[in-house]
């Protein structure tokens, strides 16, 4: 989503834990400078090294993931460079050359995980694209205010147009958005209204269970767990283990 705060890096972090529950094997990848995914399981500070690393000196996804405390849950940070890469990527030089298929080659490597999840920052940036052309499936999350729908109706634009190149210049085949989770839901008449919207302008694509706003989200985020350990029993973590169980099916 291109609106900033919808609960992306929220929406992999619970994802990326629900989807261990069911026995995958989990990568999550950090593609955000700010970082936000690898500080939930890192509180206290994400390593320096990361996905910056694997792009600037050719190493391996695995070669800079990072354990967590969830057997089955690797997170591979951003790494201080990241930025930088983006910066690089926008060029014909260095990085620029070849952008589209940067992160595409970094996961033709990867072995031993069931599923690898991508956390992009909302900014529109080559790496974002690189991204695009990686992975298989989108999950988009949107809180229910008019800014949120205006950024997703913008993404579904890039989508196309990512998809007709990939079916043209590689054998990975049309992206897909096989999700749409509405996050951050309150009471108020307003968030009613857009999620009623996003129901019927994305139809079936859309999670039947919503994330409620709950402050548990924060105090979760501070002690680096999972919301869905953290409150294991609330209407946000059944939301997200439902979500994890469609994304499989």
């Amino acid at each position: 989503n291109a609106k900033g705060g919808v609960g992306k890096s929220t929406t992999a972090i619970n994802l990326a834990a629900a989807l261990v529950e069911l026995d995958q094997r989990v990568l999550l990848v950090d593609a955000d400078p700010s970082g936000n995914a690898a500080l939930g399981y890192f509180p206290r500070g994400a390593p320096i090294h990361g996905l910056a690393d694997a792009m600037l000196e050719g190493s391996g996804l695995a070669d800079v993931a990072v354990a967590t405390d969830y057997p089955g849950l690797d997170v591979v940070p951003p790494g201080d460079r990241l930025g930088n890469c983006s910066d690089q990527m926008g060029g014909v030089q260095g990085l620029g050359q070849g952008r589209e298929f940067r992160i595409r080659r970094l996961l033709k490597g990867l072995v031993g995980y069931d599923v690898v999840i991508f956390d992009t920052s909302p900014v529109l940036t080559p790496l974002n694209v690189a991204i695009l052309y990686a992975v298989s499936e989108i999950m988009i999350p949107i809180d229910p205010c008019v800014a949120a729908l205006a950024g997703v109706r913008a993404l579904e634009d890039l989508v196309r147009t990512v998809s007709e190149f990939r079916m043209e210049f590689t054998d990975a085949g049309p992206l897909a958005i096989s999700g749409v989770l509405i996050t951050r839901v309150d009471r108020t008449l307003v968030s009613k209204q857009i999620e009623a919207e996003v129901r019927n302008y994305f139809g079936p694509l859309v999670h039947d269970l919503v994330v409620p706003a709950s402050v548990k989200f924060r105090e979760a985020y501070a002690r680096g767990v999972p919301l869905i350990q953290y409150d294991r029993l609330s209407p946000a973590a059944s939301a997200y283990r439902a979500a994890a169980e469609s994304f499989l099916k």
